[in-house]
């Protein structure tokens, strides 16, 4: 198996790579949840959102070791 490993905080191009592996159904959902959180934030540019979207996460219990091990490369 091989890890891959990114640093935080995670570029555009990382974040996109990580999308894509995902299955459609959940890509399908993920676009969703954004559509309806950007009608809320229309004045929001897109690093603020990652960067909530990255503190949400952290709030919630993330960990650079919990996210390295979710973004394992199994290719």
């Amino acid at each position: 198996m091989n890890q891959k490993t990114y640093q935080l905080p995670l570029t555009f191009e990382q974040i996109l790579n990580l999308f894509l592996q995902l299955p459609a159904q959940q890509q399908e959902q993920l676009i969703q949840e954004i559509k309806k959180k950007s009608l809320k934030n229309q004045d929001e540019d897109l690093l603020s959102v990652f960067d909530r979207i990255g503190r949400n996460a952290q709030a919630k219990g993330l960990t650079e070791e919990t996210l390295e091990e979710l973004l394992v490369d199994e290719s």
